[in-house]
């Protein structure tokens, strides 16, 4: 890598990291009663497990966005504005679901990003295949946690 593109990787992490901290200020708190009341599907995994996932992810996120703002192809602006919105969309899951504690709002945001991640990727295919490759795994992470959402929202509470 150039060093004259270091700064532009750093940036994007850098960003992706403040859009996880924003989240986290609202994250799980495992302790708390309101959480602990909901149904939860026998495959969600430990909340351990979600820390180091969701640290990965969101490495593979900031390089993915610092690759899209550095291409040159066609749907290089769309891909970047789509990219803007998952990151908005990511963490706005936290407030929705654990601080106003809705599980509704939660499933609406998780098929929302779901969604963008969907154009973001048709997106991504023909414009930097490595940043399409980069944001699968969070893609798949989404879908399953929209699953969860979704099974939380129909079942009655615990």
């Amino acid at each position: 890598m150039k060093s004259s593109k270091l700064p532009v990787f750093a940036f994007f992490l850098m960003l992706t990291a403040f859009a996880a901290f924003l989240g986290s200020i609202f994250g799980l708190d495992p302790n708390d009663e309101w959480y602990q009341n909901l149904y939860k599907p026998a495959f969600v995994p430990p909340d351990k497990v979600f820390g180091i996932v969701w640290s990965i992810l969101y490495v593979l996120i900031g390089l993915a966005g610092a690759r899209i703002y550095l291409s040159k192809g066609k749907n290089r602006n769309t891909a970047l504005n789509l990219w803007g919105a998952q990151l908005v969309v990511n963490a706005l899951f936290p407030l929705l679901f654990f601080g106003l504690k809705s599980p509704i709002l939660g499933f609406a945001d998780t098929l929302i990003l779901f969604l963008i991640l969907i154009l973001l990727l048709l997106k991504l295919w023909d414009l930097d295949r490595r940043s399409f490759y980069f944001l699968v795994p969070y893609f798949l992470w989404v879908g399953f946690a929209m699953v969860i959402a979704f099974l939380i929202v129909v079942h009655p509470l615990g």
